[in-house]
């Protein structure tokens, strides 16, 4: 019986390996209609968005943001960081995981004008809305939306697109 036992226990044990080698392979494809599922630790934060300035990390939890349809990703912004005014074709809606976010509105950018956000907050804001933004401290944001995502500067020279990276 313990013998049976024993054998029941590897088998369960290979198999759920075997599953979560599975589900990780899975969840890097994530076909639409399937469970997204990101522990903390395991988000695979990647270098920003072009569209954003050098310094900026970023992890896709959810759909894909260059593609027609809902997605979501975190941002993960360096203390002091800044995001020059700039504006969303659709509704952009932001989650504050930790840290502050420095949230101004207007066309050009004044950190004396900004509300701070501290984690747990949430704002959604409507298409070409124009914002800015600083952080206080290491900052990570949960950003939804419908794709393809774009950000339009205000300024074109504040684009980082349009400088070496």
């Amino acid at each position: 019986m313990r013998r049976v036992a024993v054998v029941v226990l590897v088998v369960f044990g290979v198999a759920s390996l075997s599953v979560m080698g599975a589900s990780r392979a899975a969840e890097q494809a994530k076909p639409a209609g399937t469970w997204a599922l990101c522990v903390p630790s395991q988000i695979p934060w990647k270098p920003g968005p072009s569209s954003l300035a050098p310094g900026a990390k970023m992890a896709i939890l959810d759909g894909d943001p260059s593609k027609e349809g809902f997605f979501t990703m975190r941002l993960l912004l360096p203390d002091g960081y800044r995001v020059a005014p700039h504006w969303h074709p659709k509704v952009e809606r932001l989650t504050i995981i930790s840290g502050t976010l420095n949230l101004g509105t207007g066309d050009r950018f004044d950190a004396t004008a900004t509300k701070p956000l501290p984690a747990g907050t949430y704002s959604s804001m409507p298409p070409k809305m124009t914002h800015f933004a600083s952080t206080a401290g290491e900052t990570v944001l949960q950003l939804s939306s419908i794709g393809p995502w774009q950000v339009i500067y205000v300024d074109p020279a504040d684009d980082p697109r349009t400088k070496q990276r």
